[in-house]
């Protein structure tokens, strides 16, 4: 039994090191370590870009093919953003006809640049915009990437619906301390910072969402969420507060 053991360990390794003799000339035949760094270069660099296009999941265009066949809408106030807004009953949370909801869980800066025109075309009186929570968490945008991205997408809809008023929302707080969110508060806080200077910039007011929901260390209150990123009816609730005013 043993003899059977060590003939089959003795095969099994011969194989390995064929195998590895195999790669090891296949790669100098190719330019040895040179092509080896290229090759795994050009391996990450494919994954960086997948992820840079995070937002494109079978939900994004299945969501987004159907607001696309919708007739155009009664709504005139409009909430665009990601599942922090797809995920939220505006129109019951706020008994208002008017609102309709253009959220898709997953979306990102490049995500709503790819399908504004779908919101621009109808000409609503109102757009509360929030983005940027997944081009943080999920693509590891830099909150200058970022706010560069929100600059076309403010441009384009100064551009393309120039009556309506867009209220830029603070993007919200992550809580890393308690569900262990892998994004640290101070990079929220930096965009914000830049959302506030584009505000000022394009005319647009600018509404601090995060101070209401954050605590003393700038992480999303334990009370409010489930996960450390998505937000409970608690949660909504504040969030209608703060915004009431705009929407009546």
């Amino acid at each position: 039994m043993n003899t059977k053991i060590e003939f089959l360990a003795f095969i099994s390794l011969t194989v390995n090191l064929l195998i590895l003799c195999l790669g090891s000339w296949a790669v100098q035949k190719k330019g040895g370590l040179s092509y080896l760094v290229r090759k795994l270069s050009s391996i990450k660099a494919t994954f960086y870009q997948t992820r840079r296009n995070s937002y494109n999941s079978f939900y994004y265009r299945h969501k987004s093919s159907q607001f696309q066949i919708l007739p155009k809408p009664g709504s005139k106030i409009l909430f665009l953003g990601d599942s922090l807004t797809d995920e939220c009953e505006w129109i019951e949370l706020f008994a208002d006809l008017r609102i309709g909801n253009r959220g898709i869980s997953g979306d990102t800066t490049d995500g709503i640049l790819a399908r504004l025109a779908q919101v621009t075309e109808h000409h609503p009186e109102k757009i509360f915009l929030m983005i940027g929570i997944n081009d943080l968490l999920n693509e590891g945008k830099s909150p200058l990437e970022i706010s560069q991205n929100y600059r076309i997408i403010l441009s384009n809809i100064q551009r393309d619906a120039p009556a309506t008023q867009v209220f830029i929302q603070s993007v919200l707080p992550v809580n890393s301390q308690v569900y262990g969110v892998p994004l640290a508060s101070a990079k929220v806080i930096e965009l914000n910072s830049d959302l506030q200077e584009l505000a000022k910039e394009f005319s647009f007011p600018y509404i601090d969402l995060f101070t209401h929901l954050s605590d003393s260390q700038g992480q999303l209150e334990a009370q409010y969420t489930l996960d450390g990123v998505h937000l409970n009816g608690s949660a909504y609730s504040v969030w209608k507060n703060v915004i009431q005013k705009y929407v009546e």
